[in-house]
This record gives structure tokens, C-alpha cells and sequence, in this order.
């Protein structure tokens, strides 16, 4: 009887054993987070081989034990697990597991995920912008982004900053991005506080930028400002403190070898002993505080911030005092219409110093290095004392008069919002731009010799300028099954008022020093008016995230065309393919996503050529009657940029290793160029559309994450691009243009069909003549003598690549960020050592001149002293350098305090950092600094270096604190 009953046991076992390993029969689908299908997902048994794949509806079938666990896993996707329990329908949705693809991108008039992008588009965000002493926000960007070069114009506080995007389209025209600040336009950001900014996108490609039409041909950069979110109030607090100085001295002559060659040149000398550069070149101080509230209320979000910085230069007395505010708010008044405003008020009060001028015109840079060491600062009656010739010491130039700048800026924006269905909505906004400036300039009558000569001066100026803008824009989202469709069409008007006024006196004494009343100049106002209408248009498409298209177009009119000319047309096409959703790449290990992209698209520029560039012109004289200044040009039509783009998004290693490569070609026609009028007009330059330029280049950027331990991190971003830039015409009648003037000598710059822009024109130093000592030059046309044909192109400004590298470590809760910049194979004519090379006159000179030519039969390549002549310093190819340079342009340490603490003390966040700006520059040019440009670093005068304020190296220590 047992052994019956035992058997029995057994069989019954033995049965729920076969029925659990048969199982049941599962079946079941797997979607994204979006609610569409996911094919070719991986589901398994977990702790077995048993597996299937899902097909291209999402859907799977599956045998599983009743008491086991599947497994869902897809690479870009977080895997998850869910028990059987007996079920026979198990369906899933899958999250994606890559911060970075799904990241959200601010595009033009909306949003895009990273991953559907198929156009050109760079984003940078608040953590590359924080913790840096600069006052203009495009500083952040420099190195940070491919095909984006930014260059300070000069190192002084509040100095303007250029941006080029994939080179430069124009010649006179505008060469610089459009900004939009929370969809404010603008031609400039560097008003804006950089802690209030959350992300900035730059919009390279034609295709991408081609929504804002004309605006865009030199590409457009999206700023998006900090916004509220819901929950409790947080408050922020972020300031450093720090010094800064020039990184690099000049070295001159001594006191006795400057004696030396002004015996040479028979010029008389003082007995004093002063380093200039000690008495101009101090430590400079920059400081910034900025508290922010952010939070929100039922059915909105709001954040407010205040700020202060002050840069004081390295030469006194150049000072920035800014003054900021900022404010964003939403609030819905129901659930289908919600009202959007933001605005920042910006203030700012600086002193200026002279630069990019010699000692003659009142530089102080060149003045420090060219004054004679053996004059005083002061005379005994308490005036300046005059440099041999008549000019001014730096520290008479620089303190001599009262220079300053208030500049009153507002931007602001408000609108609403309506959800017509949940698919459509309507937008529209109102916005103004303002800027008001006040200029004072006061030259005492005793003190330097320019106010003596002058018996005082007195200038000042007043501008405003105010942009309202109005758009009004429809925007579409439909989802059908693995459809993805948008669209957007909007309306948008512009109009601009700009107010000049300007007053100047002089002559406050007489002769004999007796107060008698002013002579006023006789001055007329200005003003100026633009406005243009626009209509706009984007469809996008998207199958399975898979197939991407995208299509715009832009049709902008223009008051300053003729009524026949008015309007241009600028469509753009993109489409992208993710070669990763493909079934052949599903199951890769290695690549995470793989996306190829291609477009083109056409803008338009009428920026540059002033606002009545198209119409007979008079102006008044000083008899009060009128005279011709402009015929008029009615074919005067847009400046038209065409872009073509192919690239490569490349994910791989479980998100570890990110690489995006671009190719672009960039063709502008019809270039709105200045163009001499003849000289039997007796007229100046007309705006004229002349000629055709090109851009082409390759893009690279990769970023790794090469250590990723709980306690250890390790990151690198590296990019590189590569552009050449090529005039291709001048049109029938221009055969060049000169530009890059310099004192008493030719222009340093030539713009001619065939070369790059910033190409350096003149003659060819061969070295001395060791009979004489004077220079030789290059006699091209081999007629016996050296001429104005004897010149010829030395070279250029363009880079031929600029890169930047990146790396951020944490080591638990101790933090370093080190990043280096650099551009390579660019020259530089380095106007400078004109006047510290030259040895024509009294000024100082630099020790280079110690190996002047001074006896016959001396092999050297410094000419000899040639007193009044500059004929031994021509401009030639011994002025051109090598400007490339590696610079370690920020090093942050920082230390965040650990949750323990912050709980303690009630924080949300506590950081202490120390930061490096400038700290080291690595390169061949003499000249103080590689990165200044005396004319401008877009245009065709770049590359031009004449004494202009170098780039300070600073060192800081802040913190930043959340509540």
C-alpha cells in the first residue's frame, strides 16, 4: 500500500514538473515610450538561451515556464524584466536609456530631440558657460563648438566679441549670426547675463537657419534663458571674485641703449628712467554676485534673477560696471490658453582707454612700448609730460581726458498660447529690442598736449535704437501609427527707429589761457528706419524614427530694396536616415545609433549696406545747401547664400563614444559691395551687388566617456574644423579692395579674385643690405627698381583648422575641468613692430633693434636706423607671422559638498570653485597677444594686429548655492 501510494506522489510530481518545464504559451508587444512598436527587441527567459525577436509590428510569441521571468532588451533602450505568473499576454513599453540622443534641442520657432536632427546643429549649455569671468556670453562658446570661430576683438573690459559661422559670406555686408533670445531677435548678445542662460544652439547649415530667412545667411544662435519649474521656491546665489594681468611683457630697450640710438638718429634725450610698461600695465580685478528665484505656481512657472559684475582692466582706467536683470513667467488662464512673457534689462557704465593706434594718435598699448624711457610722467606744473614730437605717454592718453560709455539695453517679449485641438496650436508674440547710448568725452585744456593744442574738447553722442517685432505662428503635431508629421506656418512684421545725435565743442580758452565761450561744431541729426514682412512655412516627417524629412521656406521683403526687389525666396530641404533602426543593425552591439543626413537650403543678407542703400541721396553743407552723396541703384536685390551639407551621427559602446562629422560647401552671389564710384562722380562708395564667394570645410567633433566608476569619472570632447574660404568674383569692373589701413603706409589687406579673405598684400623682405644697412626687397617685375607693382599676397588670416579639447574628471566629490583652444596655420601682419622695429623717429624701440645694421659688411635682418623715412619698414612680409596658438583657456577646480551636509544646513546645492582664464598660450607670435584683431576678426580687414589691448590672464575663486 505505501509503495502505491508512493508511486502515486511520484507521477504526480513527475507531471507538475513536465507541465512547468513545458510551460505557456506568451504573447505580447513592445513600444517605445511614444506608444510605438519597437522591432527587433530581445526577449528571453531569464537565466536561459530561450529567446525570440520581436517583428516589425513590436509584436512576439514566446514558451516560457509559467514560474519563470522574461527579459525585454534593445540596445538605446533601458532593459526591464517581468515575471510570467501563469499569463499568456505580457506587453511592454520600453524607456530609452540615452540621455543624450533624446536630449530636447531648441530649433527655429520650436523643438526637435537630438536624435531626429537632420540638419547641422550645434547645442551648448549652462554648465560649459558657468564659473568663467566674462561678461560676453559668445566667450563660452569659443572652442566649444565646430565651424563656430569666436575671436575678441581686443582684451579690454566689455571689448566686442565676433562670431563666424562656417567663414565668411561677405565682404562689406554683415558676416555676423543672427541671435534670438528667447525669441527675441537680435544682432548681438553680449547684454545678456551668461548665468542666466541655459542652453545656446547654433543653427549652421542653410537648411536649419533658412527659417529665419534673410536673417540667417551667417547662421543664427538660439539662447535660451533659465526657466521656473513647479514645486517649492529655490533660491540661487553664484559669485567669484579673482585679479588678472597680461600674460606676456614686451621686451624694449633700457635707458641706456635707447641713449644709444638716439645718438645714432641725432635725436636729443631726457634723463629720467621710467619702464612704461610697469607704470601702464597694473592688475586688473573682476568680481560678480547674482541671485535668482525660481519656482511656480498652479499652472505656471516663473523665474527672476539680479546681477552685478565689474571688470577693472589691466590699464587703468578701463572699467565695465553691468547691471542685470532678468524675468521669465508662464501662466495658463485655461486648459487651452496660456499666456508667455520674459524680459532683460541690461546697464552698463564703462571707461575706455584708446588702443589699436600708435603713440601719435593717442595708443596707449604701443605708447607703453614706444615712449622714451628717459621722460617723466609729470611736468612741474602738474600737466603731462610731452613725448619728443608731440605726442601723448600712455598714461597721459589713457588719464588725459574723461571717456565713457552708458549703454541701456531691453529686450522683452510677451505673448499666448493656444491649444486649438490637442494636435494644433497657435502662437503669437510681440517683442522690442531697445539700446539707448550716451557717450562723454571731456579733454582738459592744460594737461596733455592734444588739449593744449586743442584748448579743450568736449564730444558726446546719443544713440537709440528700438526693433519691435510681431510673429504669429500655427504649429502642427500629428502621430499615426509609426507617422510622425509637423508643420508650421506663421506671419511675422519687423520694424526698426534709429536716433543719432551728436554734439561737439571746443576752444574753452584762449591764447593766454583766458575762459572764452566754446566753438561749436556745426552737427546734424540722424535717423534711420527698416522694417520687413515675412512668411514662413516647415514640414517635418518622420517614419519609425527612421526615415527623417524636414522642409522650409522663407519668403522675406525688405525696405531696403527697391519695390521691384523687395522680396526674396528661401527654401531649404533636409532628410535623414538612421541606419541603426534597420533590422541588419538591431542586434549590434557596438553601435547604439548611426544616422547619415544630408541637406540644402538658400538665405538671403541685406544687413551692412545701411538702410537707404537703394535711393538717391542727399546730404546738407556747411553753406546749408545740399549736394549729391548717393545715386540711386534700384537692382540693388539680396545677397543669396546657397549651403550644401552632408553628415554622420554616430553613437557607439553603450553610449560611450559620440561622434558627429559634417561636409559643406557654401556659395554666396550677388555680394552687396561697397564699390568706389568713378572718380569723375567726385562721389564715395555705392552698395552695388558684385562678385561671388565660397566656403567649404569639413566638421569633426567626438565625445568619450572614458572612465565611469561610482567614485571616478572621466570625460573628453574634442572638435576640429577645417574651412576655405575663396573670393570667386569681383564682377567685370573691380579688379581688387584694399583695406587694412595703416598709419603712413600702405594697406596691409587685399581682396582679389581667387584668394581667401584677410590675405596680406605688399612686398617681399628679403633681408639687409650689408653694404648699407638698408632693407631689400623684391623686385617682382624685374624693372630696376621697387614700386607699388613689386607687392604681392604674403599670406593669410584664415586659419587652415581651430580645434578645442575638453576633459572633465570627479574623483567622489572633488571636481576639475581643463580645456584647451587653439588655432592653427593663420598669420598675423603684426603692425606693431612698425612702430618698435621702424627707427625713423624718437619712440623706444624693442630690443630686436640691439642686431640693427649698424657697420659695413654686418650680416643681419634688421635694417639699419633711417631717421624721417619708412623706407626701411614698408609693408612687407617681414611684418607677417606665424599667429597660430595653443592656449589652456580654462582650468576649474571645484569641491560640491555631499548630501550629509547640505542636509544639514538646509542647501540643495554648495559648490567652491577656483578657475583659470588664459592661463597658458603656447605660440611662435613676438606680439603680445595672437588673439586681437585691430579692424575686426570677420571681416576683410582680419588679421591686423596694431596695438591693440591684449587678452588678460585671470584667476578666480567662487562659489554657487542653492536653497
Amino acid at each position: 500500500m505505501r509503495r502505491k501510494i508512493t508511486l502515486i506522489i511520484t507521477c504526480l510530481l513527475f507531471s507538475i514538473t513536465v507541465a512547468m518545464a513545458q510551460g505557456v504559451q506568451i504573447k505580447g508587444q513592445v513600444k517605445d515610450q511614444q506608444g510605438l512598436p519597437l522591432p527587433g527587441v530581445s526577449v528571453k527567459v531569464k537565466g536561459s538561451s530561450q529567446g525570440v525577436v520581436t517583428d516589425a509590428n513590436g509584436a512576439y510569441t514566446l514558451t516560457a515556464p509559467s514560474g519563470s521571468t522574461l527579459t525585454f532588451t534593445s540596445i538605446g533602450y533601458t532593459a526591464i524584466e517581468q515575471p510570467v505568473n501563469n499569463r499568456t499576454t505580457i506587453s511592454v513599453n520600453l524607456s530609452d536609456d540615452n540621455q543624450q540622443l533624446n536630449e530636447i534641442i531648441v530649433v527655429g520657432y520650436g523643438t526637435q530631440t537630438k536624435k531626429d536632427l537632420t540638419t547641422a546643429v550645434v547645442s551648448i549649455s549652462s554648465k560649459d558657460i558657468e564659473n568663467q569671468p566674462i561678461t560676453n556670453p559668445m566667450q563660452a562658446l569659443q572652442g566649444k563648438a565646430a565651424g563656430v570661430q569666436v575671436t575678441s576683438q581686443s582684451g579690454k573690459p566689455g571689448a566686442g566679441i565676433t562670431v563666424s559661422i562656417r567663414g565668411n559670406t561677405s565682404i562689406t555686408a554683415s558676416n555676423s549670426p543672427l541671435y534670438v533670445i528667447d525669441g527675441v531677435t537680435s544682432r548681438d548678445a553680449s547684454f545678456i547675463n551668461p548665468n542666466d542662460i541655459e542652453s545656446m544652439t547654433i543653427l549652421k547649415d542653410a537648411s536649419a537657419a533658412a527659417i529665419y530667412g534673410s536673417s540667417g545667411a551667417n547662421g543664427v544662435v538660439l539662447i535660451t534663458t533659465k526657466k521656473g519649474k513647479q514645486g517649492k521656491l529655490r533660491v540661487g546665489f553664484n559669485a567669484f571674485t579673482g585679479f588678472s594681468n597680461f600674460w606676456k611683457s614686451y621686451d624694449v630697450l633700457n635707458r641706456d641703449q635707447y641713449i644709444n640710438l638716439m645718438d645714432e638718429l641725432g635725436y636729443e634725450h631726457g634723463n629720467a628712467n621710467t619702464d612704461w610698461q610697469k607704470e601702464t600695465f597694473g592688475t586688473g580685478t573682476q568680481n560678480s554676485y547674482q541671485v535668482s528665484l525660481a519656482g511656480g505656481v498652479k499652472g505656471g512657472e516663473y523665474y527672476f534673477s539680479s546681477g552685478y559684475q565689474q571688470d577693472k582692466g589691466v590699464v587703468a582706467p578701463a572699467k565695465l560696471d553691468r547691471y542685470t536683470m532678468n524675468f521669465s513667467g508662464n501662466q495658463k488662464l485655461t486648459s487651452w490658453f496660456k499666456l508667455i512673457g520674459n524680459a532683460a534689462l541690461t546697464f552698463n557704465k564703462s571707461v575706455d582707454v584708446p588702443d589699436n593706434a600708435g603713440i601719435a594718435r593717442g595708443g596707449v598699448i604701443l605708447g607703453a612700448l614706444t615712449a622714451p624711457p628717459t621722460i617723466g610722467i609729470y611736468e612741474p606744473n602738474g600737466s603731462f609730460t610731452p613725448v619728443p614730437g608731440g605726442y601723448e605717454h600712455p598714461i597721459g592718453s589713457a588719464f588725459g581726458s574723461r571717456n565713457q560709455n552708458r549703454e541701456f539695453r531691453f529686450i522683452g517679449a510677451f505673448g499666448g498660447e493656444v491649444n486649438i485641438t490637442k494636435d494644433l496650436s497657435f502662437k503669437s508674440t510681440i517683442s522690442t529690442n531697445l539700446r539707448q547710448a550716451f557717450y562723454n568725452y571731456f579733454l582738459d585744456p592744460y594737461k596733455t598736449v592734444y588739449g593744449r593744442t586743442e584748448r579743450g574738447l568736449y564730444n558726446n553722442n546719443r544713440t537709440k535704437d528700438n526693433v519691435w517685432l510681431n510673429e504669429n505662428i500655427l504649429n502642427y503635431n500629428k502621430t499615426v501609427g509609426k507617422n510622425v508629421f509637423g508643420a508650421i506656418a506663421g506671419y511675422t512684421i519687423q520694424s526698426s527707429d534709429y536716433n543719432y545725435n551728436n554734439y561737439s565743442e571746443s576752444r574753452f580758452i584762449d591764447t593766454q589761457g583766458n575762459n572764452i565761450p566754446p566753438s561749436v561744431a556745426l552737427t546734424v541729426p540722424q535717423r534711420a528706419q527698416w522694417s520687413k514682412r515675412s512668411y514662413l512655412g516647415r514640414f517635418t516627417y518622420a517614419y519609425d524614427s527612421k526615415y527623417l524629412f524636414s522642409s522650409n521656406f522663407r519668403a522675406d521683403g525688405s525696405s531696403r530694396f527697391a519695390k521691384d526687389q523687395r522680396f526674396g525666396y528661401f527654401p531649404s530641404f533636409s532628410a535623414g536616415w538612421r541606419i541603426s533602426g534597420e533590422n541588419f543593425l538591431k542586434d549590434s552591439e557596438t553601435i547604439n545609433d548611426l544616422k547619415i543626413r544630408g541637406s540644402w537650403g538658400k538665405v538671403g543678407n541685406d544687413e551692412g549696406i545701411g538702410d537707404y542703400a537703394y535711393m538717391k541721396l542727399y546730404q546738407i553743407t556747411a553753406q546749408n545747401s545740399y549736394t549729391l552723396s548717393q545715386p540711386a541703384n534700384e537692382d540693388l536685390t539680396w545677397e543669396k547664400t546657397t549651403q550644401t551639407n552632408i553628415g554622420l551621427d554616430l553613437t557607439m559602446f553603450d553610449n560611450r563614444v559620440t561622434f558627429t562629422a559634417d561636409a559643406y560647401i557654401k556659395k554666396t552671389n550677388d555680394l552687396l559691395i561697397n564699390v568706389q564710384l568713378p572718380p569723375s562722380t567726385a562721389l564715395g562708395t555705392q552698395a552695388q551687388n558684385v562678385g561671388s564667394m565660397e566656403n567649404k570645410g569639413l566638421e569633426f567633433a567626438l565625445s568619450t566617456k572614458n572612465f565611469q566608476r561610482p567614485n571616478f569619472t572621466w570625460s573628453t570632447d574634442l572638435n576640429i574644423s577645417f574651412n576655405r574660404n575663396k573670393v570667386t568674383s569681383l564682377g567685370e569692373t573691380t579688379k581688387s579692395l584694399n583695406f587694412g589701413g595703416l598709419y603712413e603706409r600702405d594697406a596691409a589687406v587685399r581682396v582679389e579674385e581667387g584668394r581667401p579673405l584677410g590675405s596680406f598684400y605688399g612686398y617681399i623682405f628679403e633681408g639687409v643690405n650689408p653694404n648699407n644697412g638698408d632693407a631689400i626687397y623684391t623686385d617682382l617685375n624685374n624693372d630696376g627698381k621697387i614700386d607699388a607693382n613689386d607687392r604681392t599676397f604674403l599670406g593669410s588670416a584664415q586659419a587652415k583648422f581651430n580645434y578645442g579639447v575638453n576633459n572633465n574628471l570627479t574623483l567622489g566629490n572633488w571636481g576639475l575641468s581643463v580645456f584647451f583652444q587653439g588655432v592653427q596655420g593663420n598669420k598675423i601682419f603684426n603692425a606693431s613692430r612698425i612702430e618698435t622695429e621702424g627707427m625713423y623717429d624718437a619712440k623706444n624701440q624693442s630690443a630686436a633693434v640691439l642686431n640693427r645694421w649698424t657697420t659695413p659688411g654686418q650680416i643681419t635682418d634688421v635694417p639699419r636706423a633711417l631717421k624721417q623715412s619708412s623706407q626701411n619698414s614698408l609693408t612687407s612680409s617681414r611684418f607677417v607671422e606665424n599667429g597660430s596658438y595653443l592656449r589652456l583657456k580654462t582650468a576649474t577646480f571645484s569641491y560640491n559638498f555631499g548630501a550629509t551636509t547640505l542636509g544639514k544646513w538646509k542647501m540643495d546645492k554648495l559648490m567652491v570653485f577656483a578657475t583659470g582664464y588664459n592661463i597658458l598660450t603656447f605660440t611662435k607670435y613676438t606680439g603680445l597677444d595672437p588673439e586681437v584683431n585691430r579692424y575686426g576678426a570677420n571681416g576683410p580687414d582680419m588679421g591686423v594686429d596694431y596695438g591693440t589691448y591684449p587678452q588678460a590672464r585671470s584667476f578666480l575663486f567662487g562659489i554657487n548655492v542653492g536653497f
